[in-house]
This record gives C-alpha cells, structure tokens and sequence, in this order.
C-alpha cells in the first residue's frame, strides 16, 4: 500500500506493521519510532503507542510481515536434504529483499513471537521424513547460527561492492566473493555433510 494512499486513513495493525517494515527497509532498524511511523501513515503517536506498546513490540510485528512473506511449508516426496536447501534458500532470498529489515531477524530471539512461529514452520518440513526426533531442532540450530550470519556478511559484501564499482582491488574482490550465492550454497553442503556424518542420516 502506498503511503500517499495510508495518509489519513484509520489503518489496522497489519498495515501499520506494513508500514513499518516499509520504513525500516529504507532507514533500518535503528531509526523506527512511533512519530516517524505517525509522520509516515497519518496515525497520532499515541494511537501506535496504545496499539503495540513498545518500539520493541512493533519492530516484531514488522518482522511478522517480513516473514510472513516466505513460504516456508513440507513438500510431498521431498528429502532431508532437499528440505534444507529450499529453507536456506528462501531465508537468503528474505535477507537479500530485505537487506536493512533483516537485522529484525537477528534480534529477536527464536523462542519468541514471530520468530518462534517461523521455527515451527520449518520444523513441519521434516514431519514426514523419518528422522529422530530431536534432528528438526538440531537442524534448526545449525541453520539458525548459520544463516543470519551469512546474510549479514553479504549484506555488507554487497554494500561495499557497489560502493567501490570498478575501483575494487583484487584484494576486495576476493573478500566479496566469500558471500555470494555460490559461496552460500557450498556452506549448505558443507553442513548437510556435516550432519549426515555426525549423525548417521540417511543420504540422497
């Protein structure tokens, strides 16, 4: 929703966490506030406050809707493996649309809300798999020190690298070219090796 089409208007809590993951991908997270998103939609500041009650409530509810963009869900047939892949993936495809939301991701930890829904998802991918028991959260660990990491880096690899175009050295080049989507997907395989070998999983 454009937010010449917000100004005025009464707006749900949806769409204010609409706006303000709008505002953090242009500004970061540092700079979300009740009277710039106020000055954003047209809502009064208290109105806001009232609603979500902190600044830390709306930045999760922002985050609600960053996430709520990635579909993440089981797929019929599909393998460990395969499931792992397709939910780095779709976490890297978040971070890179979102580059300035996705710290969102990072600070807010994963047994709270919304993070803790997304988790829940993901473990839904590996319901049919035939894995132990306990392997769904010790994939979601690993990923979860793994990914926000990793897009962070590439994050700044990416920043720099426009910043310095055609003057990057040889040096820099070789440092941008640890975080990108080929560099990614060795280190997916690096840890789905990992985990095969460390707990006898089955192997594609």
């Amino acid at each position: 929703m454009a937010q010449a089409a917000r100004k005025g208007k009464s707006l749900t809590n949806e769409e204010l966490a609409k706006a303000a993951l709008e505002y953090v991908d242009e500004e970061g997270v540092d700079a979300l506030s009740f009277r710039k998103l106020s000055d954003r939609t047209g809502v009064s500041t208290m109105t806001i406050m009232n609603r979500f009650g902190s600044k830390y409530d709306l930045m999760k509810a922002a985050l609600g809707v960053m996430l709520d963009e990635t579909i993440v869900e089981p797929v019929a047939g599909e393998t460990w493996q395969e499931s792992l892949r397709r939910v780095a993936r779709l976490n890297r495809a978040m971070a890179l649309k979102h580059p300035k939301a996705f710290m969102m991701f990072v600070l807010v930890p994963i047994f709270e809300s919304p993070v803790l829904e997304f988790a829940d998802r993901v473990f839904s991918t590996h319901e049919s798999q035939g894995l132990p028991e306990e392997m769904p959260a010790v994939f979601l660990s690993m990923m979860h020190s793994f990914l926000p990491g990793f897009q962070l880096a590439e994050a700044y690899a990416n920043r720099e690298r426009d910043r310095v175009g055609a003057d990057a050295s040889a040096e820099a080049i070789e440092r941008f070219d640890l975080f990108t989507e080929e560099s990614f997907d060795r280190n997916i395989e690096i840890i789905i090796a990992g985990l095969a070998a460390c707990y006898d999983l089955p192997r594609e």
